[in-house]
């Protein structure tokens, strides 16, 4: 049907060429927007950049190479490259990725030798990519006529300059996207105008219906009836909302509607999961009956939210449509404002006061559901918070303000801890919820010159009128600032770079595997190359018991063995568990390569996560949490196996490194049941006092210290450490929205553009009823970034370990509205 509209409405030429040419265009541009507007917001720059890759990768402009390179980085574990030049301002990571892109395409062949000789620079769309200072001592003036010195801006491709900005600006990567599809297929691949029900219409007829993609939040029934309205269908449409015992109703109202030309609504499809292969069998027959059998104004619409068992056969032949909830904090508002009445908000007792709780309210309701766009940092799980949910809480503002008082507990505890925080789960969620309706909720915020934020923007204003507050929501900024979440910039960064990562991951899903990867090897030779690198690197390791350390399995008086000798052996089996999944599926996979044995579904699927630089879900479902890229992540088990196989040769280290745990939370209660039974102190009433100390261990370095050191030596770094009498001193962890300040020993905001630090050494002393100072911040410490993991029965996730408190001079609140956290391991 797209094809032929487009011959029938493609402008006319009298050259063949030129017509095929207009054809080409116009059909492009027909099939994406038919997909386009079937697809969720987030998805159709990822669809338009895909059509535009391929179109160029046709052409010839962008490479094999360039393009897994830009999904997948480079491959390859511990390889050797040339020392880093001795300059300050280039960092042993820029160095990696320099060297990695000129050994992988020859495009950027001399990277290296410019980056010390002379400036880089090089720009897409609005954004600037330098990787060395304008100025430097090092750079030369002279230019050898032998080779081309410099000149990126004019040498580098738009993809290769893309390519830059994904490995050194990788927050800038959707907007230089956007940039890139504007230039190479047109700014209407980019800018999709609103879509109305009367042009969806156009493309229906009486055996193509209309399915509307739902999200969370959305309802297109308001939209439908208007419409109806609009054809004069108000009569002519019956809707239905299916579930339990609908089927067969929805039946008849289909074949009645079939006869007469009236319109059906079957409304969320994904409640009757039942009724769909029946639906499927109604469409396939209405596909095969003559004209003449169903009425030419007969019309079907379907509204169902994405699941696996809606009929394929009927979205390959429905026209698709989604519809999404507004996004941003104005819009939000706006909505909510919408579905008020003058009466319910203007006729109040309580007056001006009345109106500013409302929308106290409904600023909250929209805050919660736009700060989960900063992911962990919003929310450690996603909530689906509803318009019902605002609603509710409106209904008890009524059903309590009946009089001119007005009861702030009832009313803060009722929308906190039931309307709103039913939903939640996550016990660091429901702190983080709490303080958030603090800020837009109490008898404070009735201040005349209270301010929601810091600059003042937000306020709830004092008007008599639903209008008059309708056009200050108008006035809000389009962008939300993330102050009025109460976070700090770099939030922004951490939401940019997600985005970039799960537009590469979903581009990923979608790839066929490659023929080739970068320097012309073959898949087959770089997932060999591999398998072979980490075997060699993995088959070191015994973890044999018998040969540890026979001081640490010493009974004490009471005959029992140390409480940490015991955590370290819980240890070494699951790490002797780990190295078996990675050794046996890596020797099957060398002979599934070979030809020795069938290919299996899980050796291909180690397959693919080796050429997409991914960790195989076999090793990940074995592991220990983590984010890291494969290349990282055997890094990371590699340093964990050292530490596990020195603690069991030689015995416990002066500091211990948490972050090397499978399981941290063992080692906490094995230090506090050391201490319990050291002074015969009940465990439960043992709990961690947290004294910061100024020191800083970086495992990797102190690793390659202890590697080069005597027999009998110890390390410079463990000579620093204070002696300690109780407790345990560990290292390891980073800062995640927040830095902490040594000199003054207390917690201070981050610097811009620099996410994570790492955190000095702790010294964790067990005590007695020990209550942690009011004051100080109780700071969540995760396993990893991603912060949520299988809800337990303490009410915290699995990817927590500890709250562990911290001196600062702000508010808790301040630090709780920033979702600032401890992390044992980063993504990278």
């Amino acid at each position: 049907n797209i094809f032929n509209t487009t011959i029938v409405n493609a402008e006319p030429a009298d050259n063949l060429d030129k017509r095929l040419k207009l054809l080409l265009v116009d059909t492009t541009f027909a099939i994406y927007r038919n997909v386009a507007r079937g697809l969720f917001e987030r998805h159709k720059l990822i669809f338009s950049f895909m059509v535009c890759i391929d179109i160029m990768r046709q052409r010839g402009s962008i490479s094999d190479d360039e393009w897994n390179y830009f999904l997948r980085g480079a491959t390859g574990i511990d390889k050797k490259r040339p020392p880093k030049p001795d300059v300050d301002w280039l960092t042993e990571e820029d160095w990696i990725k320099c060297v990695d892109l000129e050994e992988n395409l020859a495009c950027f062949k001399g990277l290296t030798e410019d980056i010390t000789r002379t400036p880089i620079y090089c720009a897409l769309g609005e954004l600037e990519i330098r990787l060395n200072p304008a100025t430097s001592d090092t750079y030369s003036d002279k230019e050898d006529d032998s080779e081309v010195i410099g000149h990126w801006e004019e040498r580098l491709s738009m993809f290769q300059k893309l390519m830059l900005s994904k490995i050194f600006k990788e927050e800038k990567v959707v907007s230089c996207i956007t940039d890139f599809v504007v230039v190479n297929s047109g700014k209407e691949f980019v800018e999709n105008p609103p879509i109305t029900l009367s042009s969806l219409y156009a493309d229906m007829t009486n055996v193509v219906p209309l399915v509307f993609v739902l999200s969370t939040g959305s309802d297109p029934m308001g939209a439908f009836l208007r419409f109806a309205k609009e054809r004069d269908y108000t009569d002519k449409y019956q809707a239905i909302s299916l579930g339990q015992g609908q089927g067969p109703v929805a039946e008849k109202l289909m074949t009645a509607a079939r006869e007469s030309g009236g319109w059906v609504f079957l409304q969320n499809c994904h409640l009757a999961k039942s009724f769909m292969p029946r639906l499927e069998e109604i469409f396939k027959e209405m596909k095969e009956m003559g004209p003449d059998m169903i009425h030419d104004d007969f019309r079907l619409y379907l509204s169902s939210m994405p699941t696996n068992f809606f009929p394929v056969t009927l979205l390959q032949g429905s026209v698709k449509v989604t519809n999404e909830p507004p996004k941003g904090l104005r819009s939000n508002i706006r909505g909510a404002f919408a579905s008020v009445t003058s009466s319910f908000f203007e006729d109040h007792s309580i007056g001006v006061n009345w109106r500013r709780m409302i929308f106290g309210i409904c600023f909250f309701h929209a805050a919660i559901q736009e700060r989960k766009k900063f992911g962990p940092l919003g929310w450690n799980i996603r909530y689906e918070f509803t318009d019902s949910d605002r609603e509710c809480g409106l209904l008890n503002l009524e059903l309590f303000c009946t009089e001119d008082r007005i009861p702030w507990d009832a009313l803060i505890y009722i929308t906190g801890e039931i309307t709103y925080g039913g939903r939640v789960t996550d016990a660091i969620d429901q702190r983080c919820l709490r303080t958030i309706l603090s800020r837009f909720f109490r008898e404070a915020t009735l201040d005349p010159d209270y301010k929601y934020s810091d600059s003042g923007v937000y306020f709830a204003p004092s008007y008599d009128t639903l209008a008059e507050y309708q056009e200050y929501v108008n006035s809000l900024p389009i962008n939300d600032d993330p102050e009025i979440f109460g976070m700090h910039n770099n939030a922004n960064l951490a939401f940019q770079k997600q985005e970039t990562h799960n537009l590469i991951t979903t581009i990923l899903e979608v790839q066929p595997r490659t023929a080739s990867g970068g320097g012309g090897k073959t898949s087959d030779e770089i997932v060999e190359e591999l398998s072979e690198n980490i075997l060699e690197k993995m088959k070191i390791f015994t973890l044999d018991l018998d040969k540890a350390e026979q001081s640490m399995f010493k009974l004490d008086s009471k005959g029992r063995v140390n409480s940490l000798t015991t955590v370290l052996q819980q240890e070494v089996e699951r790490f002797k568990k780990l190295l078996r999944v990675i050794i046996g599926s890596l020797e099957t996979l060398k002979k599934a390569i070979a030809g020795l044995v069938v290919m299996s579904e899980q050796m291909e699927m180690i397959y693919t996560s080796f050429i997409n630089n991914q960790v195989p879900t076999m090793w990940e479902n074995a592991a220990f949490p983590s984010l890291k890229p494969l290349g990282s992540w055997v890094k990371d088990v590699i340093l964990r196996l050292h530490f596990t196989q020195r603690w069991l040769e030689q015995g416990p280290p002066k500091s211990f490194w948490i972050s090397g745990f499978f399981f941290p939370q063992g080692f906490l209660t094995g230090a506090l049941q050391n201490h319990a039974r050291r002074y015969d102190y009940p465990i439960d009433r043992l709990s961690f006092h947290f004294h910061p100390m100024s020191l800083f261990r970086d495992q990797g370095d102190y690793h390659e210290g202890l590697s080069q050191l005597g027999f009998g030596e110890e390390h410079e770094a463990d000579k620093e450490l204070p002696e300690i009498t109780d407790g345990v001193i560990i290292h390891g962890l980073f800062t995640d929205a927040f830095r902490f300040n040594t000199d003054d020993c207390i917690m201070t905001s981050e610097l811009d553009r620099v996410m994570n630090e790492r955190m000095p050494l702790l010294h964790m002393e067990p005590k007695m009823d020990f209550t942690p100072p009011d004051e100080d911040y109780k700071c969540p410490l995760y396993k990893t970034g991603a912060r949520a993991g299988v809800l337990s029965t303490t009410g915290h996730s699995t990817n927590f370990v500890v709250s562990v408190h911290l001196p600062t001079n702000q508010h808790p609140d301040f630090w709780i509205s920033r979702g600032s956290a401890l992390l044992c391991g980063l993504a990278d």
